[in-house]
């Protein structure tokens, strides 16, 4: 224990595996895109590309994500939920980023262990190697 903490042994890691890239930023785009190509895209300046790297929310019915436009719009109510607002839902990807800033462990366990980590991510097939990290890293600001 460290610092009156539990932390995960040593001799244990995590590692994930996903069979496609996860939804939301990390899955835009093209499977025809290979190697430098995708490298080029995704550091244009051509409009189309301005929503890649935010916060994406999930649409109903597995339908795909879209982005989430200003702060003002994640908020949810209850109330609005009822009258017709969409769910909103954080897209895998967003998730993947903000478990390697905070760790998987959660607030509550937070509170009685260190930050557990995943020691390596792997994704079977389809996904483009820039867009995924830059969805599940580049894009932090520290």
């Amino acid at each position: 224990m460290k610092e009156g903490k539990y932390k995960l042994k040593d001799e244990f890691s995590l590692h994930l595996y996903i069979n496609t890239a996860p939804c939301g930023d990390a899955r835009i785009f093209s499977p025809k895109q290979e190697g430098d190509q995708a490298q080029v895209i995704d550091s244009d300046n051509h409009p189309n590309r301005i929503n890649r790297g935010q916060l994406r929310t999930k649409i109903e019915s597995g339908e795909g994500t879209i982005p989430i436009l200003s702060p003002n719009e994640a908020l949810l109510t209850w109330d609005g939920i009822l009258a017709g607002q969409r769910l909103r839902t954080m897209s895998c990807s967003d998730k993947l980023c903000r478990s390697n800033v905070l760790g998987l462990q959660g607030t509550l366990l937070s509170h009685f262990m260190s930050p557990v980590y995943y020691s390596s991510i792997i994704v079977g097939r389809l996904f483009s190697h820039s867009h995924l990290s830059r969805a599940i890293y580049r894009r932090l600001q520290i």
